[in-house]
C-alpha cells in the first residue's frame, strides 16, 4: 500500500499533458510541455524506482528550467511543467541535503514564480505559485525528517537487539563457559583417572548446554523473536542452578505460594550471575549459601541472597558488565539488587516486589 501511494503523483501527469496539449496558445508552450514530460519525468520515475537521486535531480532541475523558457516565451501557463516542478522541488527537499540542491532548489522556485507573476493576471498567479511551492517544498523536508527518524529507529532496534544477545550470551553462556574453565584446570591438575573423568563429562554436558543457548539466539534472531522465552518457572529451578554449581553450595527455600511467575527468571539470572562470579574470583571450592524467603508484610516482596567465603581462587576478574545487566532486569520490575564484600566473604542480595499474593503453604 505504501508504494502504491507512493505513486500517486503519476496519476495528474497525464492529464495536465492532455490539458496543456489542448489548450495551448503556441508552439513554445506546447515545446515546454512536451519537454518536460519526455525529459523530466523519467528522471523522477527512476528516483522514485530507488536510484541515486542527486545528479539526476539536478538535470531535472535544468531541463525544467529550459522548459520554463518556452512557457514564458509563450506568456501562459503549462499545469505539467507546475506540477513536475512540484514534484522535482518535493524530492529536493527529501533528498537535498547538500548546499548544490538547496541552491537548486531557490532557483527552481524562483524561476516558476517569477514565470508566474509574468502572466496576466501575474500578482494571483505569483501568489498561488508561492504558495504550492512551500506546500511542496514543506512535504519534501517532512519526509526528509521522517526518513531520518525512521532510519534512527532502525539504529535504535539494530543497537537493542545487539545489547539483548550480548547479555544472553554474558548470562547463560559464559556462566558455562565459566565452568569448563575451572573444570579443565581441575582436570589437568590432577592424577586421579576418576576426577578426570568426571570432570570431562561435566565439560562435555556444560559445551553442550552452551551450544545449544548458541543455536537459540540464532534461531531467535532469524525469526525475529522479541524476547527470550523465560528458563524458570518457579524454585525448582533455582534448586537445580545450585545443586549444579557443586557440593559445596546450598540453598534454603522459605516463601509461601507465590503467583507472579515473573520474579523466577529475573532470580535466575541473579544466582547464574552470582555462581559465575563464584567460580570466576574465589573458586569452585568456595562454600555458597542461598537463602529465597518473601516478606508477609505489605507490600510483599520476595528477596534472595547469595553468600560465598573464601575460596582457593578462581580464574580471574570479569568484564563488570553483569551487575550492570542485572540492575536493568530487575529495575524493570520495580526491584533492588545490591553486592559487596560481607565477613571474609561476598553477598549479592535482590529484592523483588510481589504483584500477587497467594495463600501461605
Amino acid at each position: 500500500m505504501r508504494r502504491l501511494i507512493a505513486w500517486l503523483w503519476l496519476i495528474p501527469v497525464p492529464l495536465t499533458f492532455g490539458f496543456d496539449l489542448v489548450t495551448g496558445t503556441g508552439w513554445p508552450v506546447i515545446a515546454g510541455t512536451v519537454l518536460a514530460a519526455a525529459a523530466v519525468l523519467p528522471i523522477l520515475v527512476r528516483i522514485h524506482a530507488g536510484r541515486t537521486p542527486s545528479r539526476a535531480l539536478r538535470i531535472a532541475v535544468l531541463g525544467l528550467l529550459v522548459s520554463l523558457g518556452f512557457v514564458a516565451i509563450a506568456a501562459t501557463l503549462s499545469l505539467t511543467v507546475l506540477w513536475l516542478t512540484l514534484i522535482t522541488l518535493a524530492l529536493l527537499g527529501r533528498f537535498g541535503a547538500r548546499p548544490r540542491a538547496s541552491v537548486a532548489m531557490a532557483v527552481l522556485a524562483l524561476a516558476n514564480i517569477t514565470v508566474a507573476g509574468m502572466l496576466p493576471d501575474g500578482l494571483i498567479f505569483g501568489l498561488v505559485s508561492t504558495i504550492v511551492i512551500i506546500v511542496a517544498i514543506s512535504i519534501g523536508l517532512m519526509q526528509r525528517f521522517t526518513d531520518r527518524s525512521l532510519a534512527e529507529r532502525r539504529a535504535t532496534a539494530a543497537e537493542a537487539e545487539r545489547r539483548r544477545i550480548a547479555t544472553e550470551l554474558h548470562d547463560v553462556i559464559a556462566h558455562e563457559i565459566t565452568g569448563i574453565v575451572v573444570l579443565a584446570q581441575a582436570a589437568g591438575r590432577s592424577d586421579n583417572a576418576q576426577l578426570t573423568s568426571t570432570a570431562l563429562g561435566r565439560i562435555e554436558a556444560s559445551g553442550t548446554r552452551a551450544l545449544d543457548e548458541i543455536r537459540r539466539l540464532v534461531s531467535e534472531t532469524r525469526t525475529e523473536a522479541a524476547s527470550r522465552t523465560p528458563i524458570a518457572d518457579g524454585p525448582q529451578a533455582l534448586r537445580d542452578r545450585v545443586e549444579s554449581f557443586g557440593d559445596r553450595a546450598q540453598i534454603a527455600i522459605d516463601v509461601g505460594a507465590i503467583d507472579d511467575e515473573a520474579v523466577w527468571p529475573v532470580l535466575d539470572r541473579v544466582l547464574v550471575e552470582a555462581l559465575t562470579n563464584v567460580r570466576r574470583h574465589a573458586g569452585p571450592d568456595a562454600p555458597v549459601t542461598v537463602q529465597v524467603t518473601a516478606s508477609e508484610d505489605a507490600p510483599r516482596t520476595l528477596q534472595m541472597s547469595v553468600r560465598n567465603g573464601p575460596g582457593t581462587g578462581g580464574i580471574g576478574t570479569g568484564s563488570g558488565t553483569g551487575l550492570s545487566s542485572l540492575r536493568e532486569r530487575v529495575s524493570h520490575l520495580g526491584g533492588t539488587i545490591e553486592a559487596g564484600p560481607e565477613r571474609d566473604g561476598w553477598t549479592v542480595r535482590t529484592c523483588l516486589p510481589l504483584t500477587t499474593k497467594g495463600d501461605d503453604r
